[in-house]
């Protein structure tokens, strides 16, 4: 049975209506039977789907301002061109990421005649620290010297000036290893290495021999070269 009133449901023979109260037994015969209430819907306010998440809708935040930083708490991750910039993204002032270039060889390098060897001497070499010397069985002697870190090149020229400031008749193979200033390295030489061997036999010749390495002999860019005298 329908409330003629409020239009809430009641048994059959109830007298009084349970959502009301009214007597059911008054009620008027012209009553217009009311719909039943309908539940109200919330209203929830219209953004777009570049403000909103899951958790609720993200603050506005000025024109230019990274989405990072929209969140409070939030730290903006800087530009890519900030992270890995590249040449075209520095302007005057900005601070260079790129090393120098290496200065240019006087002549081929690597060398293949000792000619073109001793050539890179008059501009190559660096000034060098002794930072160790050595005898070992064989009549070997080992040398370690100290210089700033250079171009392939500089390393050879300043490793075979470290060799004839140390000449050393007695000895069959001198090794002069090049390191850096200060930089130490779980390699046994970082700024090149040259091996002479005053008495290497070719066949039946007997030879004068330069090894030489760039670098830590392990890079991509160093260089080995080969020269008999």
């Amino acid at each position: 049975m329908r409330c003629p009133y409020c239009g809430g449901l009641n048994q059959e023979r109830a007298v009084f209506c349970v959502n009301c109260g009214r007597d059911l037994r008054r009620a008027p015969a012209n009553t217009q039977q009311p719909r039943p209430p309908t539940p109200q819907q919330p209203v929830y306010p219209a953004n777009s789907s570049s403000q909103s998440t899951s958790r609720g809708a993200v603050p506005s935040r000025p024109p230019g301002t990274p989405a990072q930083a929209a969140r409070p708490g939030v730290r903006a991750t800087p530009p890519v061109s900030r992270l890995f910039p590249t040449a075209e993204s520095q302007s005057v002032g900005a601070t260079p990421f790129l090393p120098p270039p290496a200065p240019e060889a006087p002549g081929p390098f690597p060398p293949r005649t000792m000619a073109q060897f001793n050539a890179l001497l008059a501009s190559g070499a660096q000034p060098y620290t002794v930072v160790e010397s050595s005898l070992a069985a064989g009549k070997r002697k080992l040398v370690r010297i100290a210089f700033p870190a250079s171009a392939g090149w500089q390393q050879a020229a300043t490793l075979l000036q470290a060799l004839r400031d140390l000449p050393d008749e007695k000895l069959d193979t001198i090794i002069v290893q090049g390191v850096r200033t200060q930089q130490p390295d779980i390699y046994a030489f970082t700024n090149g290495q040259l091996q002479f061997d005053s008495a290497a036999r070719l066949g039946s010749q007997v030879n004068r021999r330069y090894i030489v390495e760039t670098g830590n002999g392990f890079a991509s860019d160093a260089v080995r070269f080969v020269i008999n005298e």
